[in-house]
């Protein structure tokens, strides 16, 4: 009588990547000229530095400067290094990200209400 023996190899499956968590919608461009609040109270931002918070009037806008402070820095607190070509990074509940060279946001933040963006002071 012949004995065969079979072995079979475990197998792991990586597990899926969680795609759960909000779409980050795309980025606007700023129109600089547009209604906007201006905040005098600075946020720790890029590169550790003072920033200030800008609240784009919008129809159904909902952020005050306390609230757009809050998300900018949260923002910065993940992203301390200005950096351009990465993806949306949400942060409560907004997509925010970094602008190319040359304007005067330096992030841009967009909820389906409100628009906000983080710029240094002006002297």
């Amino acid at each position: 009588m012949t004995t065969t023996t079979t072995t079979t190899a475990a197998t792991t499956t990586a597990p899926a990547e969680d795609t759960t968590g909000p779409t980050p919608l795309p980025i606007p461009a700023i129109d600089e000229g547009a209604p906007a609040q201006y905040c005098d109270q600075p946020f720790t931002g890029a590169l550790g530095k003072d920033m200030l918070a800008v609240v784009v009037e919008t129809p159904s806008g909902r952020l005050g400067c306390d609230e757009a402070g809050a998300v900018l820095a949260d923002y910065y607190a993940e992203r301390r290094d200005p950096r351009t070509g990465l993806p949306p990074l949400v942060v409560a509940g907004m997509s925010c990200n970094q602008v190319p060279e040359g304007q005067l946001p330096q992030v841009v933040c967009v909820g389906e209400d409100d628009l906000i963006y983080a710029m240094w002071p002006q002297t």
